[in-house]
């Protein structure tokens, strides 16, 4: 965290590039540790056979988040009904839907917005992107999206899909992120991982929970 911020480095350029652009409220349902389980179901759900067992344990975890929180998720946004679901696309050429449309299908009740990637823009691009995404099918003009992704690592596509929406006319966008990547090599997150590591995952609370 740079001196004078309140946000890291990489949400910090994001909103200098894209201001009101991003997304209303982000929101990760659980840490994701390199080396833990949860790392490496969200690294292996997307394989070409991926593990039935792994699929369940992701959506299942989903599907708790969305019965128990997706209220507070909507208040942080300033919410009140959800029109539109979407899905951070993949960015390396994955033919078919993206893996985490497909295993959350209709459970939602709400329509899927299509999105298009850029193929000029390299898979690898870590920074945000105002022309990386665009909206290629349905009418958002007014939308309030809930918009999906595995991991979060430094937040660029996610944010560069929400701009998308935003120019194509969504009123709000709020994004739920199954795993925030956690790197625990990386000095910045030490003083986190020892805070957390006798305070285990709640499904009760959430990052944007009441109170």
């Amino acid at each position: 965290m740079n001196p004078g911020w309140s946000r890291c480095r990489p949400c910090e350029r994001h909103l200098r590039s894209a201001g009101a652009g991003v997304a209303d409220v982000v929101v990760p349902i659980s840490y994701a540790e390199k080396r833990t389980q949860h790392a490496h179901n969200l690294a292996v759900y997307k394989a070409r056979f991926p593990s039935g067992e792994i699929q369940t344990d992701l959506l299942s975890l989903f599907l708790l988040f969305v019965r128990d929180h997706l209220g507070c998720v909507a208040q942080a946004a300033r919410v009140s009904t959800w029109s539109h679901a979407a899905v951070v696309p993949s960015t390396r050429n994955r033919p078919g839907d993206h893996p985490l449309r497909s295993l959350v299908g209709n459970r939602l009740g709400l329509p899927w917005v299509e999105l298009s990637v850029n193929p000029d823009i390299p898979s690898e691009v870590r920074e945000f992107r105002a022309d990386w995404f665009r909206v290629s099918g349905g009418d958002v003009g007014g939308a309030r999206v809930l918009l999906l992704d595995d991991t979060w690592t430094t937040g660029a596509r996610v944010q560069s899909v929400a701009s998308a929406l935003k120019r194509a006319g969504a009123e709000r966008v709020a994004a739920v992120v199954l795993g925030r990547h956690v790197n625990p090599g990386w000095d910045g997150w030490r003083p986190i991982l020892r805070e957390t590591k006798d305070r285990p995952f709640r499904m009760d609370r959430c990052a944007v929970h009441p109170g």
